[in-house]
């Protein structure tokens, strides 16, 4: 039996082994590279797949790119509802029948996307199927799961779960544009369908787990830091154990502060991602070009976020992030002013060591400031607001360029809100500690699954 602090929940049997070619491995890892995987079939697909498609969808259908971004905008809003949701159920259930359910539903709604005739067939799969599918195997539940399997190794073991996004950048814009062009865009939606059915199901099934002390073992399989780290490992450790209700983190500043500063954080990102290949397009670059072009994000975000990982172990987070805030907005201004398609390449590259470190660092920020016990719960309350502003990200793009023919009022925007986003960071205090702290698992989320 393993102890949870405020009662006892059975300690159950993990599917693979703890040592593998004669090295302790904790299961911690597998968690990560399976989420690795997931996040790559999820956020890299909707994140970095959608932009190749725009163009050729609009001029077969007769659609502005207004109107496919307005889909990303319900989508977003959709999230946010959803969100609240899934926030609790991963704290009481774990990962692993969301992640399951949310490959089936959006495996099938990429299928349907092949066969979109009319706008609100668009805006009913992608703005409410396919995010039902992506939200439950998305950022929040695979972000949440791994911090619950680690506390000081935290800022690495989330990097190298986002590397699956970064593969994503790589990967998806350039075989979805070699699909598209050979075999039409509808197939190429078919492709991506099919593909999360096989890849992420059969892995989530068997390995995800909720967490560690359900299976007898401890965060970071009882590895403790020292060394210079050691003061920001000992902060960790302090909010470690805090149970947060709903009620009470609606009632710090701190979390008010963060939905800001990530909802200014997240109008630029989501913006330039769905608009940086039509950017690219109407800049005169081919098909190819853009593509390789927008997959330096990849590049750039497998080189810089092991990279972020470490920083945000062995700093503040909030200083990391005010960081990780500058080099976007510097980036947005590079991509701005390239003349040249080298130019262009080393500007997006700027541009994604900062998206490199975007869900890294937002997530242990939010775990620094609020421990990891009921940590879905208090994403769930902060993505439900932040994901306004990111709905208005590709509305702002769309707009400037169907009303003044470019992008470049959408780029200033999108600068002013970096800007703001990282000096906001620095004021954000530490919240005050809820009445009730408790050095385990809640009783009433140890009576959930191992999932």
């Amino acid at each position: 039996m393993a102890d949870s602090g405020t009662g006892t929940a059975t300690v159950r049997e993990l599917p693979l082994p703890s040592v593998l070619f004669g090295r302790v491995v904790f299961y911690g890892w597998y968690i990560v590279a399976v989420a690795c995987l997931v996040s790559m079939m999820s956020m890299g697909v909707s994140a970095y797949g959608l932009g190749v498609f725009i163009m050729p969808m609009t001029e077969e259908l007769g659609w502005s790119r207004t109107d496919i971004s307005l889909g990303q905008t319900l989508s977003t809003g959709v999230m946010g509802f959803l969100g609240i949701v899934i926030g609790g159920l991963v704290d009481r259930r774990g990962g692993r029948v969301l992640i399951v359910f949310g490959a089936v539903v959006a495996g099938s709604a990429y299928i349907m996307l092949s066969q979109v005739q009319e706008l609100w067939q668009y805006y009913l799969i992608s703005g409410v199927v396919l995010t039902i599918g992506m939200g439950t195997m998305g950022a929040i539940v695979l972000n949440v799961v791994v911090s619950n399997w680690f506390l000081q190794r935290r800022g690495r073991a989330i990097a190298f779960t986002n590397l699956g996004v970064s593969f994503g950048a790589i990967v998806v814009p350039q075989v979805a544009t070699w699909i598209i062009e050979a075999y039409g865009w509808r197939t190429a939606w078919i492709v991506i369908g099919v593909s999360i059915w096989v890849l992420v199901i059969p892995p989530a099934w068997i390995v995800m787990r909720r967490r560690p002390e359900d299976h007898g073992l401890e965060p970071d399989g009882g590895w403790v830091a020292v060394g210079s780290g050691h003061a920001v490992a000992a902060q960790r450790a302090s909010v470690d154990g805090l149970r947060w209700t709903r009620r009470q983190v609606m009632r710090t500043p701190t979390l008010w502060m963060l939905i800001f500063v990530f909802g200014f954080g997240s109008v630029g990102m989501m913006g330039m991602l769905l608009h940086a290949v039509p950017f690219l397009r109407d800049s005169g670059y081919s098909g190819g070009q853009a593509a390789a072009a927008f997959a330096m994000l990849g590049y750039s975000g497998l080189i810089s976020k092991p990279l972020w990982g470490l920083a945000v172990e062995r700093f503040q987070a909030r200083y990391v992030a005010a960081a990780e805030f500058s080099t976007l907005g510097l980036g947005v201004l590079a991509i701005s002013e390239a003349s040249s398609l080298p130019l262009m390449y080393s500007a997006i590259f700027l541009f994604g060591i900062g998206v490199g470190g975007m869900m890294t660092v937002q997530e242990t920020v939010w775990a620094d400031y609020y421990g990891r016990l009921t940590l879905g719960t208090v994403r769930s309350i902060g993505r439900a607001f932040t994901i306004v502003f990111s709905a208005a990200g590709p509305l702002v793009a769309s707009l400037a360029y169907d009303l003044r023919g470019s992008y470049e009022l959408a780029f200033l925007v999108f600068v002013g809100s970096y800007a703001g986003a990282a000096v906001l960071v620095l004021l954000t205090p530490f919240p005050r500690q809820p009445d009730v702290e408790l050095g385990g698992l809640p009783e009433e989320l140890v009576a959930g699954g191992s999932g």
